[in-house]
C-alpha cells in the first residue's frame, strides 16, 4: 500500500514517501543525502499492517570514502 524512507538524522527525516496503487509491484529506488551517519529506515504498509528494516549506513566525507 505504502513505502516510507526515514534517515534518522537528517534536519527533514522524512526522505521519501510512496502510496502505492492497486496490483503494482512493490518495489521504489531512490537517492537520498544525508549529513552524517545513521540509521535509514525502511517503513512499508500492506494488508493494513506495519513492518520496517533498518540499515545503519556510514556518510564520509566528501562522500566518496575520503
Amino acid at each position: 500500500e505504502a513505502i516510507s524512507i526515514i534517515a534518522e538524522k537528517n534536519a527533514s527525516p522524512l526522505t521519501a514517501s510512496f502510496v502505492l496503487g492497486a496490483n503494482t509491484e512493490a518495489f521504489v529506488s531512490t537517492r537520498i543525502k544525508m549529513g552524517k551517519t545513521g540509521d535509514v529506515i525502511a517503513v512499508v504498509k500492506a494488508d493494513g499492517k506495519l513492518f520496517s528494516a533498518k540499515k545503519s549506513v556510514k556518510v564520509t566525507i566528501g562522500g566518496c570514502g575520503g
